[in-house]
């Protein structure tokens, strides 16, 4: 089959034919429809990731139908969004019910082959049923630019109705945080560098879109900060205006970061105004189902640019490197 694989950091990906994947006890292959490209995809790249073992195929956001079950128990050609994550299940992290912070987890596309291929293996109960009229190319960039804003802003965050919330940042995720918040009956303003991205937020449900300069707009209109602010940006500058838009009392949520980035504020804001600081990574497997559902819905419409051919790939991870991409690139991997 043809995949792109990444054989050395900070080199190009290489087009190959290589092995059909051999699926294990409880695996399934699925036939690989869709796939999204994000920034975790250049910090792998990059080396910036630990636990890669090299060569390996990239590939985290991934949808397609079903190839083959071994046990029989899923049927051949049944579309499939594919869940990344496959915790340990045994670990007390895991016992806990927090299994997207196991220690042990391995990542499709990460710590094994993903989904820049034509066939990828994967755990069978990680294959989440596409509802109806869900396209390949949503379902695959839901399984993380919906579902970990979904997570950061209904689970981690708990946003209610009626409250005010900033995200910081409207990329990928950032713009999927906006409808998710806005479904959850939250009123959204967005603070973003990028004139085109502040655009698409105020077209998919922001009531006010800035750039960081103008975050005494985003105070006024929130009446003295924010309840809820999350940032998806990963840099300092992003989490310190993140703060600084919070107001006492507010939560802000994070769930963008860059390896070697440290964060930074004032001290007395975090006891003096009780604000509350919380990490969030990507949702559970029942998330999945439900982020799915909110997108089956219409609550959430991904921004998904024109799907890219396997031989595109580098290019397309240049253009996202360079900030040039509104929403998220997919790539078509079977013909």
């Amino acid at each position: 089959m043809r995949a792109l694989l990444l054989t050395g950091f900070e080199r190009p990906l290489e087009l190959a034919d290589v092995s059909e994947p051999e699926p294990a006890d409880g695996e399934i292959v699925v036939r690989v429809r869709a796939a999204g490209l994000c920034g975790t995809d250049l910090k792998l790249v990059d080396g910036k990731l630990p636990n890669v073992s090299l060569p390996m195929i990239p590939g985290h956001e991934i949808a397609g139908e079903i190839a083959h079950d071994p046990s029989g128990e899923r049927a051949e050609g049944e579309p499939v969004a594919c869940y990344f994550y496959e915790s340990c299940g045994h670990c007390r992290l895991c016992r806990l019910g927090q299994t997207t912070i196991c220690r042990q987890v391995i990542r499709l596309g990460i710590e094994r082959d993903g989904g820049l291929a034509e066939l990828v293996a994967m755990p069978s109960r990680n294959a989440v049923p596409l509802p109806a009229g869900v396209s390949f190319e949503v379902a695959a960039v839901a399984m993380d630019s919906v579902l970990t804003p979904w997570r950061a802003l209904r689970d981690r965050a708990a946003v209610q109705p009626g409250e005010a919330v900033v995200v910081v940042g409207s990329g990928g995720l950032g713009l999927n945080g906006v409808q998710i918040a806005s479904d959850a009956g939250a009123r959204v303003a967005v603070v973003d560098l990028e004139p085109a991205s502040r655009e698409k937020a105020v077209e998919l449900g922001a009531e006010l879109a800035v750039s960081p300069d103008e975050l005494s707009r985003v105070r006024e209109w929130s009446d003295g900060g924010a309840d809820v602010v999350l940032d998806t940006s990963g840099s300092a500058a992003g989490f310190e205006t993140a703060v600084e838009a919070l107001r006492p009392g507010g939560r802000l949520v994070g769930c963008g970061y860059q390896p070697g980035v440290r964060f930074s504020f004032d001290s007395p804001r975090l006891p003096l105004d009780e604000i509350s600081i919380l990490g969030s990574r990507v949702g559970s497997l029942e998330d999945a189902a439900d982020a799915l559902d909110a997108v089956a819905r219409g609550a959430v419409s991904p921004t998904v640019n024109e799907p890219i051919a396997l031989e595109q790939v580098n290019e397309g991870l240049a253009r996202l490197r360079a900030g040039e991409v509104v929403g998220r690139l997919t790539v078509e991997t079977a013909v």
